[in-house]
């Protein structure tokens, strides 16, 4: 008489089942250990502080020396007090023309804002929205796709910003692109 596998107790079927069960449950405590961080570990809920941020401790400042400030150091700070930067946001996975429109952008900025602008210092930062410091810009910006965005900052802290959603269109023409970049960035900076 033939035995049938399935009334078989521990066959390598059900030990593979449990194999993969045993698998999935450590993951998603491994998962939840990872968002809830060591405090789920010890039993103890996280308090309001908690959930905001990590406390910092504070900076070591060097000993106080005393500052001598003239006219052109004054003037200098207030310019660099006045940034605008040019944002390309990317990603991992990158075409030839993503990095046409990167490139097509740092030329823009190098070329028109070699000095400052109505006192604005203008810079370009190509940024990856896929690295962890920098994955808050999709959501700061809107972004669905690679993407050219201007900001203006008066000091730290930052103002008005124009996302430039030509750049796709007018990829296969350098010049109107370039163009696109350096106008909208002093439309930009020349708004109050």
């Amino acid at each position: 008489m033939q035995k049938n596998l399935s009334e078989n107790p521990v066959g390598p079927g059900k030990a593979v089942k449990y194999a993969l069960l045993a698998f999935v449950a450590v993951s998603i405590a491994a998962a939840a250990y990872k968002i809830g961080g060591p405090h789920w570990a010890e039993n103890k809920t996280p308090g309001p502080a908690a959930l905001t941020a990590v406390p910092q401790p504070a900076p070591v400042k060097p000993a106080a020396q005393p500052e001598v400030k003239t006219a052109a150091a004054s003037a200098k700070s207030r310019i660099a007090a006045k940034t605008a930067i040019v944002y390309y946001f990317y990603t991992n996975t990158r075409c030839s023309s993503c990095k046409t429109i990167e490139a097509y952008t740092r030329e823009a900025v190098e070329k028109s804002f070699t000095s400052d602008y109505k006192g604005w210092q203008v810079i370009f930062k190509g940024i990856n929205v896929e690295e962890e410091p920098d994955k808050h810009f999709v959501q700061d910006y809107w972004l669905n796709s690679k993407s050219v965005v201007v900001q203006k900052f008066s000091g730290d802290k930052p103002l008005k910003y124009t996302k430039l959603e030509k750049v796709w269109q007018l990829l296969g023409d350098k010049a109107a692109f370039v163009d696109y970049i350096t106008a909208e960035t002093h439309k930009l900076l020349d708004e109050k």
